[in-house]
C-alpha cells in the first residue's frame, strides 16, 4: 500500500481520497477511521461497565461460557458469545485462533512455528498465545492479505 500526504493550507476542509483495487479489512478500517466511526465493546470489570475500543483489544477468550477481553493492561468480561463477537469483529481484523479465542492481528508482534503444526503468537505486550492448527490457515490468509498492503512476511516468522 502506498500513501501520499499533501498539506494545503488554502483548503477550507480536510479530505481524504482512497484508491483501491478491492475492499480489504485494512481499507475498511481506513474508511471507518475517516468517517469517525470507532467500535467499542461494553465490558465489565469491578462492578462497573467500561467502554473498550476494539483497537485496544489484544485478544478475546471464552472460558466456562464467559468471554474475556484482554487489553495491554486489563482483562474485562463481556456478556456476548465468542461466535457473535467473531461475526461482529471479523471486518476489524479479528480472527479465530482456537475454539475458544479470537485475536486482533494488528496486536501480534510475531508468529513462530510450534509443535504439532500449531503456531505461537507473541502479542505486543509480550504475552504468548497458541494458534490451533485447525485455525492457522485463516490467520495466515488474513495476515498475507494485510502483508500485500505493506507488512512483511517471512516463511518462519511473520512480523508487522
Amino acid at each position: 500500500m502506498k500513501l501520499t500526504a499533501q498539506k494545503d493550507v488554502t483548503l477550507n476542509d480536510d479530505y481524504v481520497t482512497v484508491q483501491y483495487r478491492e475492499i480489504t479489512p485494512v481499507i475498511h478500517q481506513i474508511f471507518q477511521l475517516c468517517e469517525g466511526k470507532s467500535f467499542v465493546l461494553l465490558c465489565d470489570k469491578d462492578d462497573a461497565t467500561h467502554r473498550v475500543d476494539v483497537n485496544d483489544v489484544l485478544y478475546i477468550e471464552s472460558v466456562d461460557r464467559k468471554s474475556f477481553v484482554y487489553t495491554e493492561n486489563d482483562v474485562f468480561t463481556i456478556p456476548i458469545s465468542l461466535s457473535q463477537l467473531e461475526k461482529d469483529l471479523y471486518e476489524r481484523s479479528f480472527v479465530r485462533i482456537s475454539r475458544m479465542a479470537l485475536v486482533n492481528i494488528y496486536k501480534i508482534k510475531s508468529i513462530s512455528n510450534s509443535l504439532n503444526f500449531r503456531l505461537t503468537a507473541e502479542m505486543t505486550n509480550g504475552e504468548k498465545i497458541i494458534i490451533n492448527r485447525y485455525y492457522r490457515g485463516a490467520l495466515i490468509e488474513m495476515i498475507q492479505e494485510i502483508a500485500r498492503g505493506g507488512g512483511q512476511v517471512n516463511e518462519k516468522k511473520i512480523f508487522f
